[in-house]
């Protein structure tokens, strides 16, 4: 979208297995500046490790000040989980630690799925981009420092079992070598972690074998794009900023008597309950808005 700060927008990319989030985040910079004939801010908005695929949103423009908003919210995975053995880094890249032969039944795996449904705390992997002491927790492990990271609190709404060993028709006393789970979570959760600790919470170990991230808040499979075609024309894939804050704000239309004081950072009068609410200028998105007390001040500038 063209404003007075140039192009602004987000580009949902579908990422391939083995490209990181930065990889795509480089590839759209350059594909989008050179398009446009001038340097362009492009970020992502929420990490997604090499292996997994799917959705990932990408800002552009002055979108990448709406990094903290989209960052939390709700997100969705399908993830895979081979039984019986544990990595280093929780996926099936990493080098196996541990094995077992005791393989959970489906019925122990959904029995140990609702326990981690609601707030939980959630033990990062030791290979992740979590900073300990400055350093990110991956380079530290890739040394061979040993890595204690501490629990945070994450939110997960669901957990499903999908499949068991490759079939959707399963019996509760099936023994289960692989399952393939669809997760519907908060920011900051960790499906490597989650699978490693359903697979403990059964007296088994498992490793996340495969994950595609299916949504992330108003970002969907169905309108994310492969990153091929995205290089070839990237500006023809871009969502507007509006388009995306119409199911997240309710909107208002600023008085023209109020655009001075507004623009200059003055608050402004409002009937508007207390909370924030997206401002437009002539129909086009100004800024997020904090409401207080009958008063409207600029939060998040986005022209």
């Amino acid at each position: 979208m063209q404003g007075s700060s140039g192009i602004s927008g987000f580009i949902c990319v579908d990422k391939p297995k083995g490209w990181t989030s930065s990889d795509v985040v480089a590839v759209l910079r350059g594909v989008i500046s050179k398009s446009v004939g001038y340097k362009v801010k492009v970020g992502h908005m929420g990490t997604l490790d090499p292996m997994a695929t799917g959705v990932l949103p990408v800002a552009v423009g002055k979108a990448t000040r709406l990094f903290d908003i989209l960052m939390n919210k709700k997100k969705g995975y399908a993830a895979q989980v081979s039984f019986g053995s544990e990595t280093d880094t929780l996926d099936g890249e990493g080098a196996v630690i541990a094995q077992t032969d005791i393989l959970p039944t489906a019925a122990q795996l959904k029995c140990a799925c609702s326990a981690f449904i609601g707030d939980i705390e959630q033990v990062p992997p030791a290979y992740s981009a979590k900073s300990v002491g400055g350093v990110k927790a991956y380079k530290l492990a890739r040394s061979g420092t040993e890595v204690e990271l501490r629990p945070v609190k994450v939110h997960i709404d669901a957990i499903t079992l999908q499949k068991v060993n490759g079939s959707e028709k399963y019996s509760d006393t099936d023994k289960v070598k692989v399952a393939e789970f669809s997760v519907d979570c908060g920011g900051g959760t960790y499906i490597r972690s989650l699978s490693r600790d359903i697979a403990h919470k059964c007296g088994s170990l498992g490793t996340m074998t495969a994950l595609k991230r299916t949504y992330s808040g108003p970002f969907t499979c169905e309108n994310a794009v492969g990153i091929e075609t995205v290089k070839q024309e990237a500006l023809k894939y871009l969502i507007p900023v509006m388009q995306v804050l119409a199911g997240i704000y309710e909107s208002e239309e600023l008085n023209e008597r109020d655009i001075k004081a507004f623009t200059n950072g003055v608050p402004v009068r409002t009937n508007r309950a207390d909370g924030d609410v997206l401002v437009t200028i002539g129909g086009r998105e100004y800024a997020i808005a904090r409401c207080n007390g009958g008063k409207m001040k600029a939060n998040i500038n986005l022209w």
